[in-house]
């Protein structure tokens, strides 16, 4: 195995600082939907380094490290801690996908009934990326998953709500002609008063015999006739009712009676206002009917979405896809960072390859025994009789456990459900083996599999015989020694 190189560069800038970084006894470690990682120790001194500015140059979050092995693609890091150690700095770095952790959505609200995850992974992307000190060039892959967050409106509600803006519509017209009606009421009592020499607000009497009591008002208008016609008008002067001359009479009367008409048609109005008011309550109850067939959107906001690394994690889980990091040269100074999407997964079963215990494996796999629970209840956002909560259950012909877990950073039921289902699936109380130990081999060299890949294992592991294959999810190189550590899962 040839000798790593690293190499030193300012952020977000991307000046050089050192091309030969001196990082003693480093560990490069690269993983399956995580970000890769580089540690090691610097001189204490090395601390006061300089940028070509004047500026510090190793500091956190401001600063890069590159790790570069002759015939393969470099890894880079992003500075992110540093402590003391006697005479040496601890220096650790984390792979470009450690940039959204604990990033909050500071753009304008994302919401969407039908996005696909993969969507939302670069919108997320293009958004850290959008502001000049948060741009790292990272370009992710257009690959689609083929399935969609957010709930679209159900056709059912949809047409219910149409029916309901339309009927709201009617009922509004037929208000106002309602209302138009009224006025057109008022407007020819006030004009046959006026026409009598009275002000308007008195009543219009017609009957056969003189009015008495309170109708004896001097505001009052009495019309002397029935049903069949009118002989004569009155108003009163306080004492007696005195009749309008003849034509005061005929103005008055002919008022009168388009005020009477107009009253026919006012009570049409209102009865086409109740019918109105009542088919609009009906389309309002279908629509609170159907309120199931709510949309139900896909977010990011500046007020609930606080960790953009957590929601790209969830959301590889829940669709499901997996990336990894890709780091390559462009040109002989410049980076040109890939996030690789494999969607449901990716990797090769490398057939060419092989472990063996005892020839490129060091020692027997280390046997680990996952967490029992037969059902977790995942608590959500939200408190009290509010909170967010699912189950997941799996029959394990065991007592029955239950296993409470809180995520406090879902706020949404789907997201707690799908972490419910995640959460129960692991704890089998079954043994296994999460790591192996190997050396740089012929028969399994470095560099010949990436993370994602399946290789064949076999040999004694004093527990048990090996013969299956194992998929890599890390792979930790030693950079003193070359040795590797292998994180896995049986497949």
């Amino acid at each position: 195995m040839s000798e790593w190189r690293f190499h030193l560069l300012t952020l977000p800038s991307r000046v050089w600082v050192d091309r030969d970084l001196p990082l003693q006894g480093a560990k490069v470690i690269t993983t399956l939907s995580g970000p890769a990682s580089i540690s090691g120790q610097l001189p204490l001194g090395y601390r006061g380094i300089q940028a070509p500015d004047g500026n510090r140059a190793l500091v956190e979050w401001g600063a890069g490290i590159v790790a570069e092995q002759e015939g393969r693609d470099p890894v880079f890091g992003i500075v992110d801690d540093i402590s003391t150690d006697g005479d040496w700095l601890n220096v650790s770095a984390g792979g470009f996908t450690s940039y959204p952790t604990g990033m909050p959505w500071t753009g304008p609200q994302f919401s969407s009934t039908r996005v696909d995850p993969l969507d939302v992974v670069r919108i997320i992307w293009e958004r850290l990326q959008y502001y000049p000190d948060g741009d790292l060039g990272v370009v992710v892959d257009p690959v689609k998953s083929g399935t969609y967050l957010g709930k679209p409106e159900g056709k059912s509600l949809t047409a219910a709500k149409a029916h309901q803006a339309y009927m709201q519509e009617q009922l509004d017209y037929t208000k106002e002609q309602a209302e138009g009606d009224a006025q057109l009421v008022e407007q020819y009592a006030t004009k046959a008063l006026a026409a009598a020499g009275l002000p308007k607000g008195g009543l219009l009497i017609r009957q056969t015999s003189a009015p008495s009591g309170d109708k004896r008002s001097k505001r009052n208008l009495w019309f002397k006739g029935n049903a069949d016609g009118l002989t004569g008008g009155y108003t009163w002067n306080g004492k007696k009712w005195v009749e309008l001359s003849t034509a005061k009479f005929n103005a008055a009367s002919n008022w009168y009676f388009q005020w009477v008409e107009q009253k026919d048609v006012l009570k049409d109005s209102k009865a086409m206002l109740s019918k109105m008011k009542t088919e609009f309550n009906d389309a309002k109850s279908k629509v609170s009917d159907l309120s199931d067939q709510k949309a139900e959107p896909y977010t990011l906001s500046w007020w609930e979405t606080h960790d953009l690394g957590s929601v790209i994690s969830d959301l590889a889980q829940q669709t499901p896809f997996e990336y990894r990091e890709e780091t390559t040269w462009a040109g002989d100074d410049a980076l040109s960072h890939r996030l690789v999407i494999g969607s449901p997964e990716f990797g090769v079963r490398r057939e060419h390859l092989r472990l063996e215990i005892g020839v490129n494996v060091t020692a027997p796999p280390p046997l680990v025994e996952s967490e029992y629970a037969s059902q977790v209840l995942v608590l959500g956002a939200g408190e009290g009789r509010s909170m967010l909560n699912a189950f997941g259950d799996k029959a394990r012909g065991r007592l029955r456990r239950t296993a409470v877990v809180e995520r406090k950073d879902l706020s949404r039921l789907d997201r707690v459900q799908a972490e419910a289902r995640r959460e129960v699936a692991w704890r089998d109380a079954e043994w296994s083996f999460e790591s192996l130990s190997l050396v740089d081999h012929p028969m399994c060299p470095y560099g010949s599999f990436a993370v994602g890949d399946y290789l064949y294992l076999t040999g004694d592991a004093g527990w048990a015989q090996m013969d299956q294959w194992v998929r890599v999810t890390e792979i930790g190189v030693d950079g003193v020694t070359g040795n590797l550590d292998l994180k896995v899962v049986s497949t």
